[in-house]
């Protein structure tokens, strides 16, 4: 059996990352220091400005997005004494469960939490993204209502509610969304052309990819030279290395992590580190090397 599984691991070393995954639990190294922060759930990395992560809340919580140091320390403008966040004009939070910005830094919201898979109001919204050291609320340019091609009942039979999204990002003028696999292992990968997008009207994307996490998807984040695809789950995080011709990262070289961290919703790359937050606000750090060993 040994000979066997060695030989098949030199033939697809994508075995290696499926069948050894290895527990990792680590401690945290801060927490994010403001309580209004209740169900973070997504992290991005700021492409304009430097030690800068946006963060959300979910579902029953005001449209606000929060703007925190690596340090997990809060960013808002010092004139500002009561502050709840920085709050986003003309949209609705029914369950933000992603966030991700485009190739100009704009921030992608995704309004697509759908748990039981009953919602026809899913929405993205994008917002110029404020400077939070003198913003406590920014307008958005524009909303774009979606609908999955593949959805025909609301909510479908259980074992096909696979259309709460709740993990997001941008790649080559194509946004992204991974399902919440809640009813056949398989999470599907929809995408849509970033240009193609229409304001105010319905967006319906492709199915681009499916692929077992193994896990319910909770959150993803782009390498700033988009080499590299990190997915969390409830009970696992993978990366994913962009095969050479190809902007699939489900078909290249992957690794996978068994962790023990709570909770955990949100994630975001800092230089080469992975930084994950959990519902409970703490904040943890593994290194690219650490996942790769």
């Amino acid at each position: 059996m040994k000979i066997i599984f060695i030989l098949a691991f030199f033939l697809n070393p994508r075995i290696y990352a499926e069948d050894m995954a290895e527990k990792y639990s680590i401690e945290p190294y801060s927490k994010i220091a403001f309580k209004q922060i209740k169900e973070g759930s997504a992290l991005l990395k700021s492409k304009n400005y430097d030690d800068l992560f946006w963060t959300l809340n979910d579902s029953d919580n005001p449209p606000d997005i929060f703007a925190i140091k690596a340090n997990g320390e809060l960013i808002k403008p010092s004139w500002v004494k009561e502050y709840n966040g920085l709050r986003i004009l003309d949209a609705l939070n029914i369950d933000w469960e992603a966030i991700t910005n485009d190739d100009e830094g704009n921030l992608i919201i995704g309004d697509i939490g759908n748990n039981y898979n009953y919602r026809k109001d899913l929405a993205l919204y994008k917002v110029a993204e404020p400077n939070p050291y003198y913003a406590n609320e920014a307008a958005i340019i524009a909303k774009y209502p979606i609908k999955y091609p593949d959805q025909k009942e609301f909510p479908p039979k259980e074992d096909e509610r696979n259309f709460d999204g709740e993990a997001m990002y941008y790649l080559n003028g194509y946004l992204y969304i991974i399902s919440k696999n809640r009813g056949t292992p398989q999470a599907k990968v929809y995408r849509f052309k970033y240009s193609d997008l229409k304001p105010w009207s319905l967006n319906i994307p492709e199915i681009y990819e499916k692929f077992d996490f193994k896990s319910m998807v909770t959150d993803a984040a782009l390498s700033r030279d988009k080499k590299y695809l990190a997915v969390l789950t409830y009970n696992y995080l993978w990366l994913f290395e962009k095969p050479e011709g190809s902007d699939n990262f489900f078909k290249g070289k992957y690794w996978r992590k068994d962790i023990e961290l709570g909770q955990c919703e949100g994630i975001a790359f800092d230089n080469n580190d992975l930084i994950i937050s959990n519902e409970k606000r703490d904040m943890f750090k593994i290194g690219l090397k650490d996942i790769m060993k």
